[in-house]
C-alpha cells in the first residue's frame, strides 16, 4: 500500500501553497527587523530621560578632624607627700592632683557650702548688706561654750544688731564657729534643717561624696575631698558678693573691731581667697589666685591634710608653692592652623574636595590636656565655588572656645551629562 501523502498536497481550490507560505513568513521577519533598532533606540531614548531626570545627590561634607590632647608630657607639681589635693585653671582644665578622691574630715573649709547655702536662701547683690539679724542670748551663750573649748569664734553681745553681709564676713574671714550656728538657725530655723540644706546644695553642684554633720565643719564626720572642694570653690567665686568677700585680708566688725582673715596668704602673691580649716588630722586649705601672666582666669585648687606641728601653716605653705609653680606651666598653644584640612565634601562625579580652616586658633594650655573640635556644616547645592564658607569649626579647650570658618578648596560643579547618562 501507497503511503498516504495527501497531507503534502494542498486541497482543490486551496489558495495555500508550500511557497506563499515561506514568502510571507521571510517578509514578517524583514519588517521585525525593521522594528527592533526602533524599539531600542526608543529604549535608549527613554533610559536616557530616565538618567537625565533622576535627582542628583547634594554635595555631602565629613569632618576629618578628631578630638585630641595637647601632645607633651603632663605637668608636674610640688604636692605634698601626704593629704591630698587637687589645682586647676578657671576655664582651662585641671592641671595636677594628688589623691583629689580621698575624703578627708574638712574642718573649716566645709564652710564655703555654709556661705553658698546662705546666699542661694538670701541673695545679696555688690553692696547690699541684706537683712539686719538680732544677737539672741542663745548666740551669747553658744559663743561663750566655744570660746571655753578653744574654738574659732569671734565675740557677739545680747541685742547685737549684725546685717547678713557682716555675719558672712564673720564667717569666712576669721572663720568664726559660732556664726556659722548663728546663719544656720536664722536661715533654717535649725541646725538640722540648715545641714539637709547644706547636702542637698553639696549633691547640686555634682559634688556626691562630701558629706555636711554641722555648718562649722567643726564635726570630724564632717568630709569631702579636694576634688569636692575644688568645685565648691569655683561655685563660690561665680557669686561676686562670696568672691568679694573671701579676697579682704581683714575686715572690722562691731565689738571685735578689725579682725584678720586666717588664710594669710590673702593679699600677697595674687591669691585672692579662700578658706581654711584645721583638724586633728591636719591642715586644709581651698585657695585662689591670680594665674600665668597674661590670663584673666584664677588658678583654683585645694590641698588638705597637711601634718605637723603646726598643720594650717604647712597647708598654706604647700598652697604657695603650687601656685607659684602652677603658673609658669601654661602657654598658648596653637591647636588648628590657618590652612589645615578639617574635612572632606563629596560631590557625585569627582573626588573628594578638601575643605581648610580659613583662621588659626591658639588657645592657653599645657601637655594632656582634651581639644575638642565640633563642626557644623551648612548645606551645600550642586555648585559650591572655590573658597566659598561650608560651614564652622568650633575649637574649644575647656570652657575656652574660637569658632572658624571652613571653605572649599575647589569649586563643585553640578555633575556633567556624561556622568547622569553611564551612572549606575
Amino acid at each position: 500500500m501507497r503511503r498516504n501523502e495527501s497531507w503534502l498536497t494542498p486541497l482543490p481550490n486551496s489558495s495555500y501553497s508550500r511557497g506563499s507560505h515561506f514568502r510571507k513568513s521571510s517578509s514578517s521577519i524583514a519588517g521585525f527587523s525593521k522594528i527592533i533598532p526602533v524599539i531600542l533606540i526608543l529604549l535608549v531614548a527613554l533610559a536616557s530621560v530616565v538618567q537625565i531626570l533622576r535627582s542628583v545627590p547634594l554635595p555631602q561634607a565629613r569632618a576629618t578632624l578628631t578630638n585630641a590632647s595637647v601632645p607633651g608630657a603632663k605637668p608636674v607639681l610640688p604636692w605634698p607627700s601626704q593629704g591630698g589635693g587637687e589645682l586647676e585653671i578657671q576655664n582651662v582644665g585641671a592641671m595636677s592632683s594628688i589623691k583629689p578622691n580621698t575624703e578627708l574630715p574638712l574642718g573649716s573649709v566645709a564652710k564655703i557650702i555654709t556661705a553658698l547655702v546662705v546666699v542661694k536662701d538670701h541673695p545679696l547683690s555688690l553692696g547690699g548688706t541684706g537683712p539686719t539679724i538680732t544677737v539672741a542670748p542663745s548666740d551669747v551663750t553658744l559663743y561663750q561654750t566655744m570660746l571655753s573649748q578653744q574654738d574659732s569664734v569671734i565675740p557677739v553681745a545680747s541685742g547685737e544688731k549684725l546685717n547678713e553681709y557682716q555675719l558672712l564676713e564673720a564667717l569666712l574671714i576669721p572663720s568664726a564657729n559660732n556664726i556659722a550656728y548663728m546663719l544656720a538657725n536664722w536661715d533654717a530655723g535649725s541646725v538640722a534643717a540648715f545641714v539637709a540644706k547644706m547636702n542637698a546644695l553639696a549633691k547640686s553642684l555634682g559634688v556626691h561624696s562630701m558629706a555636711f554633720t554641722g555648718p562649722s565643719g567643726l564635726n570630724p564626720h564632717t568630709m569631702g575631698s579636694a576634688h569636692d572642694l575644688v568645685i565648691s570653690a569655683q561655685a563660690l567665686l561665680k557669686n561676686p558678693v562670696l568672691s568679694e568677700i573671701v579676697a579682704k585680708p581683714q575686715v572690722s566688725l562691731p565689738i571685735v573691731g578689725v579682725t584678720y582673715n586666717i588664710d594669710y596668704n590673702v593679699g600677697h602673691n595674687g591669691f585672692v581667697g579662700i578658706e581654711t580649716g584645721s583638724m586633728a588630722n591636719g591642715g586644709n586649705l581651698v585657695f585662689a589666685a591670680a594665674g600665668p601672666s597674661g590670663s584673666k582666669d584664677l588658678i583654683v585648687g585645694a590641698v588638705l591634710g597637711q601634718p605637723g606641728a603646726q598643720p594650717l601653716i604647712a597647708a598654706l605653705s604647700e598652697g604657695s608653692k603650687l601656685v607659684d609653680a602652677a603658673r609658669k606651666i601654661p602657654a598658648t598653644v596653637r591647636v588648628l592652623s590657618a590652612g589645615q584640612t578639617v574635612a572632606l565634601i563629596s560631590a557625585p562625579g569627582i573626588s573628594p574636595v578638601p575643605v581648610r580652616a580659613a583662621q588659626s586658633v591658639s588657645l592657653l594650655a599645657w601637655p594632656g590636656l582634651g581639644v575638642t573640635y565640633s563642626t557644623k556644616f551648612s548645606k551645600l547645592g550642586h555648585t559650591v565655588g572655590k573658597g566659598t564658607k561650608v560651614g564652622t569649626m568650633r575649637v574649644s579647650i575647656g570652657n575656652q572656645a574660637q569658632t572658624v570658618s571652613l571653605v572649599a578648596t575647589r569649586a563643585i560643579y553640578s555633575p556633567s551629562l556624561t556622568w547622569r547618562l553611564t551612572r549606575i
